[in-house]
């Protein structure tokens, strides 16, 4: 839960019954899948146990800069700018990919960034001193509001200098409850004066506010950590590792049986196949899905006959796209035959890259 100063599925594919036909529900035959990421190998027992709590799938993160001293001219260091964009590549690279096997959640994204210096957070600074700043901004509209499901987390990251009540503590998450009810999820970051330090601290943060916002979630079985309070993923792993460029912790990996800072494999783009072959009776329409695509990839489609035409077109394809969760896409693919006559079809795909 803490940073303390001592610290620095394969894709598969199945028919879907449609109004202007109805097919025996049956596998498509998979001839090619692509890579599925960032993959670990088995291990053995599971450090940490999933409790039914909480999890920000799809994390949206709010930075906040708090404190004059984020817009003075110069500007300190590190700048807002540098943490943000350190942030920005923390977010869409290959670190978070990791705990798709906790729940399944995905990668996030920058919601936004956000410096204010109408105020500046006292030394020895309060889990209430944020909460009750970040009510006053959501509130007066500086800071978005809660999204529909919940995903937001907001990281005030504090000036250089100012330090929580707590010495050993440089970095924490929590939650605290708004007047309708909702679960606000929160983070603060100490500023040790520099961008690596800033950014280990943040990313300890952000994946254990994904994987365990409430302390209800994903944590330590017993015996896993030997401090007080909730015993997250991160807590066992105050590793550094430079990931996309940029400094983050490591988080521990059930499934490696240690701690983790996932990079992308090394591939050669673009990747292509057929994912499934199929037929289309006269003037039919059937739509196919095709799941646990990694969704940091970036997959066309296409639908191609394999039966000669008289002169003419054969078949239209057009594609839509579930968020199955965090972590994965389905792919829908309607395929309708133009013709008066059986056309056999293939489903083809490429990746294009991440």
């Amino acid at each position: 839960m803490r940073s303390t100063a001592t610290a620095s599925a394969v894709p598969a594919m199945e028919p879907v019954e449609a109004p202007a036909y109805a097919p025996a529900r049956k596998s498509g035959v998979v001839l090619a899948k692509p890579t599925v990421g960032p993959t670990l190998a088995a291990g053995g027992a599971a450090k940490f146990a999933d409790n039914g709590g909480p999890v920000i799938e799809i994390a949206r993160v709010q930075l906040v800069y708090w404190g004059s001293a984020w817009a003075s001219n110069p500007p300190p260091t590190p700048s807002a700018n540098q943490v943000t964009g350190a942030v920005e590549n923390m977010l869409s690279g290959s670190y978070m990919t990791g705990l798709a096997q906790y729940r399944q959640i995905g990668r996030g994204y920058l919601l936004g960034a956000t410096v204010y210096g109408a105020s500046n957070p006292p030394n020895n600074f309060t889990d209430s001193d944020v909460s009750n700043f970040l009510k006053a901004r959501i509130a007066d509209g500086t800071l978005p509001s809660l999204d529909a499901d919940n995903q937001n987390l907001y990281l005030v990251i504090m000036p250089q200098g100012v330090n929580n009540q707590n010495s050993g503590f440089i970095g924490e998450h929590t939650y605290y409850v708004d007047p309708a009810g909702k679960h606000v999820h929160f983070g603060w970051i100490t500023n040790g004066g520099t961008l690596n330090g800033v950014t280990s601290i943040l990313s300890h943060e952000l994946v254990e506010s994904v994987t365990d916002p409430e302390g209800s979630a994903i944590t330590g079985v017993a015996g896993t950590c030997t401090q007080g309070g909730w015993c997250e993923i991160g807590d066992v792993c105050y590793i550094n590792s430079v990931v996309d460029g940029t400094t983050v912790q490591k988080y521990y990996s059930n499934n490696d049986s240690g701690c983790i800072a996932p990079v992308w494999p090394a591939l050669n783009f673009p990747i292509s196949g057929v994912q499934w072959r199929g037929t289309l009776p006269p003037s039919a329409t059937i739509t196919w899905f095709t799941y646990n695509w990694p969704e940091y990839y970036f997959v066309l489609w296409d639908v191609v006959p394999t039966t000669l035409g008289p002169g003419g077109p054969e078949v239209k394809s057009r594609v839509k796209v579930e968020r199955a969760s965090g972590a994965y896409i389905t792919y829908w693919i309607e395929v309708t035959n133009l013709t008066n006559r059986q056309v056999d079809i293939e489903g083809r795909y490429v990746i294009l890259d991440r």
